[in-house]
């Protein structure tokens, strides 16, 4: 009997694991992306970004691909350290949603510090083996 359920374990086990290895390859890329933003790397975020993206900031502007990677190649949109502090991860088929939490570390004008701690949903897709970054929504977390 134990013969004859091991290679189905085996299979439970093996399609388990996919998932994971899945989750952890978008929370990479998650972090890639991040870190182009930090990095202002407008090649990598091309890469990285759909052309349909569709971002909504917390304060509700809400970016194309050309606008979102435009505003960083121009210096009109600066990204200070971004510190993911929670996420969850979820792969349905072809489509990937990260719920999370990170905080912005950005300074004002007088240098003074002006973080900002967002809960934000992150939503990525699967086209012909190529996961790309879709959509983003977020919003401020109260001090």
């Amino acid at each position: 009997m134990l013969k004859n359920t091991l290679p189905l374990l085996i299979i439970i086990l093996v399609g388990s694991c996919q998932n994971t290895v899945s989750e952890i390859f978008v929370l990479d890329l998650e972090k890639k992306r991040f870190n182009a933003m930090t990095e202002g790397d407008v090649d990598l975020l091309d890469q990285l970004i759909s052309d349909d993206l569709y971002y909504i900031h917390s304060n509700g502007k809400v970016d194309t691909k050309d606008t979102f990677i435009g505003g960083i190649k121009d210096g009109t949109s600066k990204y200070g350290n971004i510190l993911l502090e929670e996420s969850k991860t979820r792969i349905y088929g072809d489509a990937a949603i990260i719920n999370g939490i990170c905080t912005y570390e950005n300074k004002k004008p007088d240098g003074s510090p002006n973080n900002l701690q967002l809960k934000y949903t992150s939503v990525y897709a699967n086209s012909d083996g190529n996961w790309k970054f879709v959509s983003w929504q977020s919003f401020r977390m109260s001090p």
